[in-house]
């Protein structure tokens, strides 16, 4: 996926394998021949995702007589959005790893020990070799893919583990994760003399540049940023970024902050409407989903982090969610089954989405929007404390 957890989960992946391809190969660029690390815009594994790799992968097999490659999905892969992309790449036997933390829906089956649930099954593993995620041995999304990712890559090559030691605290600060794992991670990223405050610079000027870089893996620029290689021009770079990210963040608040619909619903949850298609600079960074997280941030610093609070900032086709832990864990709020049960309530809209409890989106039909809406917020409102 094209965020800093994504990204620091293939640049850890990549900082152990090409290694090993060099040894094994002598070619000057077989790194470039048999290694590939290419970001997904959306944090699932589209059709758009898929094709091109298959495209890349016959084509080589064809011109240079290559075999199928391994894919490995990282910060994407587990939900039932993938399995339509997934399928495709098992009509040609490709291997497929699945590295990721997001929600992967029912658990099918699980082998329940004393109340622990050690395996467990989904819907996507039918269509995977091997898929590693929190959720299927009781875990949740709050151990990000990125510090997954860099435990495997350490595996992979312990030669390179220093060298990548501080990307989970990167990845973790990026997705707002909070877990015992999470200080763990920071305490081995300051042991490399990285603080809490410039990790979380660096995983904003991820961020920032991901947006500009789009489909393009940005290698070098990235090394830079993540401070993995070209580690001199490291600081001059997340100086020169941060700057730029505040100035625009700043003039997509200025837009965005006067023209929130704010409400207390009877229910206790403090809600947050924002039309990010009207108020705020479009085409530019900060994207939709960005702004609406920080408009949601905006207010959860102004009313406290431990309130219920959901921001739904939303365009004509499509809305996105941002929710404290507060709502999750007082009211059950959960972005999946909010989408689920909008699919169901206005099937002729299209609708489609999903992501993290407290952090997604949901797509429908332009002309369905309002209704969609309204549907979407008596559901919220609908919501009773446990």
């Amino acid at each position: 996926h094209n965020d800093a957890d994504g990204i620091c989960s293939g640049v850890a992946m990549e900082k152990a394998i090409v290694p090993l391809i060099e040894k094994l190969n002598p070619s000057n660029d077989a790194q470039y021949y048999y290694f590939k690390r290419s970001p997904s815009k959306a944090p699932f594994y589209e059709l758009e995702d898929v094709v091109k790799d298959l495209s890349f992968a016959l084509e080589d097999q064809e011109r240079h007589g290559q075999k199928l490659p391994l894919i490995v999905l990282l910060d994407n892969g587990s939900t039932e959005e993938d399995i339509v992309a997934l399928m495709q790449a098992k009509i040609y036997d490709i291997e497929v790893v699945v590295i990721d933390h997001h929600s992967p829906g029912e658990l099918l089956t699980k082998d329940e020990r004393d109340g622990e649930i050690y395996g467990a099954t989904v819907a996507v593993d039918e269509y995977v070799d091997c898929h590693v995620n929190p959720y299927l041995v009781g875990g949740d999304s709050q151990l990000t893919a990125g510090a997954l990712a860099t435990e495997v890559a350490h595996l992979i090559n312990p030669n390179v583990t220093e060298t990548i030691k501080h990307l989970p605290a990167i990845a973790a600060l990026g997705d707002k994760a909070e877990c015992g794992e999470v200080v763990q991670y920071l305490e081995l990223a300051s042991q490399k003399g990285f603080e809490k405050e410039h990790l979380a610079k660096i995983a904003e000027c991820v961020d920032f540049e991901a947006y500009f870089l789009r489909f393009m893996n940005g290698r070098g620029i990235m090394d830079t940023i993540l401070a993995v290689d070209n580690i001199d021009k490291h600081e001059k770079m997340i100086n020169a970024l941060y700057k730029e990210y505040q100035k625009r963040v700043d003039t997509q608040l200025k837009a965005a902050l006067p023209n929130i619909k704010r409400t207390q619903l009877e229910n206790g949850i403090y809600f947050n409407l924002i039309d990010v298609e009207k108020y705020a600079h479009k085409f530019t960074f900060p994207a939709p989903g960005k702004t609406c997280g920080f408009v949601h941030d905006s207010v959860k610093q102004e009313l406290g982090e431990d309130k219920p609070i959901v921001t739904l900032g939303h365009g004509p086709d499509f809305g996105v969610f941002r929710a404290t832990d507060a709502v999750n864990e007082q009211y059950g709020f959960n972005v999946n089954e909010i989408v689920s049960k909008m699919i169901e309530l206005v099937p002729q809209a299209g609708i489609d989405g999903g992501g993290h409890e407290c952090a997604g989106s949901i797509k429908y039909i332009e002309g369905l929007g309002e209704e969609v809406l309204s549907k979407v917020v008596k559901e919220i409102q609908s919501l009773s404390k446990n």
